[in-house]
């Protein structure tokens, strides 16, 4: 079963110049995971699978916890914290930085990962 959390703001002191990282930037991330679901679907027991607000939690937990350079690390630490779970098999992890501090860029900016226990 796969379990999605998607658009998850989180304010981040992030990028590569001291002044974006000191004003920080507001990030969407979106998670997906799999999970063994067998023993929460017969318990129709939360504490038998990782929860959504576990799941945000831990998304604000890992982007306020340092400063980053680069997206790229972020989705990795959020990635690393969610495959703490037990029941997690697998994750993709998606960070979307929807504001590019360059005057004429245009287009959308996001890194993916997504492995398998």
């Amino acid at each position: 079963m796969k379990i999605n959390v998607d658009q998850i703001p989180c304010y981040v002191s992030i990028g590569i110049h001291d002044e974006e990282k000191k004003m920080g930037q507001k990030l969407l991330i979106d998670v997906t995971v799999e999970i063994d679901s067998s023993k929460a679907v017969k318990t129709d027991s939360v504490s038998n699978t990782i929860n959504y607000v576990d799941i945000y939690n831990t998304v604000q937990k890992v982007g306020k916890a340092k400063s980053y350079s680069l997206i790229e690390t972020l989705a990795e630490s959020v990635f690393e914290a969610i495959m703490v779970h037990p029941s997690v098999k697998s994750a993709k992890i998606k960070v979307h930085k929807p504001h590019i501090p360059f005057p004429d860029f245009q287009g959308k900016v996001s890194v993916e990962i997504e492995r398998t226990k």
